[in-house]
């Protein structure tokens, strides 16, 4: 598969039908709504953002359309940061680098107001995620950590397996089995979680945040009155600026 086909393809799954569509614009609309409460904090400058997993640049547009933002998007892989460059290169203020995310000499202190991790996480081995939750959470301290991730454990992988099969849309998410196991939160019966949605578990990820920085929203999406148990997706907010600075630990 050609670089361009693959970044193609990426495209087409998240507009595969308008539920699909609908579904992963809530990560999109949560942090338009988190940057316009710092945008309202923050005089006389712009919003200092970086996109942690950029991918070909799908948060840029909506986040610069509606934001003074000083964007940097940062991703391992050479062909979706060339997507980005050719989509939006051009804009002010926005630049793509490539990077280990769980690499630390990528980080600077206190160079960011706003840290965000859109689908990127579950898509990354475990340790390299603790890695990266610490590179954020104690050395760039910013003022919003943003993650959403996918739900893929309890009753919600049966709604989105089963819904995602009748639909012919393919998520990666295990066979039958594994989701049925997935369902009951049986997670010692599947394969052991690498860089696909099968295996993640959301919760685990929530208090790995947790440990590094306060949480201060652990929110259901696309609606935030969806129980955790039935939600397709789930956003996660902390405030590392008001953890107890050197210790990663909130106070």
């Amino acid at each position: 598969m050609s670089d361009v086909t693959e970044i193609s393809q990426y495209e087409q799954n998240q507009n595969f039908n308008k539920i699909t569509t609908f579904i992963h614009s809530g990560r999109y609309t949560s942090l338009l709504r988190l940057a316009g409460e710092l945008a309202a904090t923050i005089k006389g400058r712009p919003i200092r953002a970086l996109d942690v997993g950029c991918g070909p640049g799908t948060a840029v547009g909506p986040l610069l359309s509606a934001h003074d933002v000083d964007y940097t998007g940062i991703d391992i892989s050479t062909k979706y940061l060339d997507a980005a460059r050719r989509t939006h290169g051009h804009r002010p203020n926005c630049r793509f680098v490539q990077a280990d995310a769980a690499d630390p000499s990528h980080y600077q202190p206190d160079s960011a107001d706003i840290v965000f991790a859109l689908e990127t996480l579950e898509h990354i081995p475990e340790g390299a995620v603790v890695r990266i939750v610490e590179n954020v959470c104690r050395i760039v301290r910013p003022k919003l950590f943003v993650v959403t991730v996918p739900v893929e454990v309890g009753p919600a992988v049966w709604i989105k397996n089963g819904g995602s099969a009748l639909m012919g849309y393919h998520r990666g998410s295990g066979n039958l089995r594994e989701t049925f196991w997935a369902g009951l939160y049986q997670m010692d019966r599947i394969p052991t979680h690498t860089v696909w949605h099968i295996g993640f578990d959301w919760r685990w990820l929530a208090q790995t945040i947790r440990h590094n920085a306060p949480i201060r929203e652990v929110t259901s999406l696309p609606f935030a009155w969806l129980p955790r148990w039935l939600a397709p997706n789930m956003l996660i907010v902390a405030e590392p600026q008001k953890a107890q600075r050197g210790s990663g630990i909130a106070p």
